[in-house]
């Protein structure tokens, strides 16, 4: 399996055998199956894992030169940052890190840094889309949750109910709505991917393409959405 980390931390980053230089930049990251987060910032690490039931919140120390990168240790918590590119396994996203966290005895592995992609412009995301992932699971409903794009418009089927309004983009970043859905009940799974999905997209978004011609429309921690095209302008 193959993840993504986050981190924001003054720095030491180390490629092969460079010297390290101090830096003062976000540092993101996510891992998948089981999901866990880490942000290492203002001088605190702050790890949340196995989808949100161990949290770790520790000082972060200095970190050590290891080899091709960077590792930090503490009583609680170690994390190695390796400069290896990796690909996110869920959202097939290159990364330019690899990155090892082990809390106790367990120990999970995912990617580090910016997603090694351009944001794409609107036209890039014109078209029909089928919901393939949310949140890191892949979608299993009896039936397949779609998002279009037309123009400045979006709309859509959740797997339970249709939607639709405007969308935009705003300093680089997708937004959308206001959204209007119908009104019919679901059960159990169908109305729970419906409200991720409708969580997610009203929250701002960053816009990203794999090399498979997927789209991602993340928000912040495990919080994304991969589409796969699909119908008229199907690559």
């Amino acid at each position: 399996m193959k993840f993504a980390l986050a981190l924001s931390i003054p720095a030491l980053l180390i490629a092969g055998a460079a010297a390290a230089q101090p830096r003062e930049v976000p540092y993101k990251a996510v891992g998948t199956e089981p999901g866990w987060a880490l942000t290492i910032e203002k001088g605190l690490i702050r790890y949340v894992g196995d989808y949100g039931r161990t949290r770790v919140t520790a000082t972060a120390p200095v970190p050590r030169p290891s080899f091709n990168g960077l590792r930090y240790v503490t009583p609680r918590i170690t994390i190695d940052v390796a400069r290896a590119r990796c690909s996110d396994g869920m959202s097939d996203r290159d990364y330019p890190d690899s990155v090892t966290v082990t809390v106790g005895r367990k120990t999970v592995r995912g990617c580090g840094g910016d997603p090694i992609v351009a944001p794409p412009r609107a036209p890039v995301i014109e078209g029909n889309w089928e919901v393939q992932a949310i949140e890191g699971h892949t979608v299993r409903g009896p039936r397949a949750a779609t998002i279009s794009f037309s123009g400045n418009r979006i709309s859509g089927n959740s797997g339970c109910n249709s939607f639709g309004g405007s969308f935009r983009f705003e300093r680089g970043f997708l937004l959308t709505g206001p959204l209007m859905s119908t009104k019919m009940a679901c059960m159990g799974p169908a109305m729970m991917q419906e409200q991720a999905i409708m969580r997610l997209l009203g929250q701002r978004l960053s816009v990203s393409t794999n090399r498979d011609g997927k789209l991602v429309l993340s928000a912040t921690g495990l919080r994304t959405l991969v589409l796969v095209r699909t119908g008229p302008g199907r690559r």
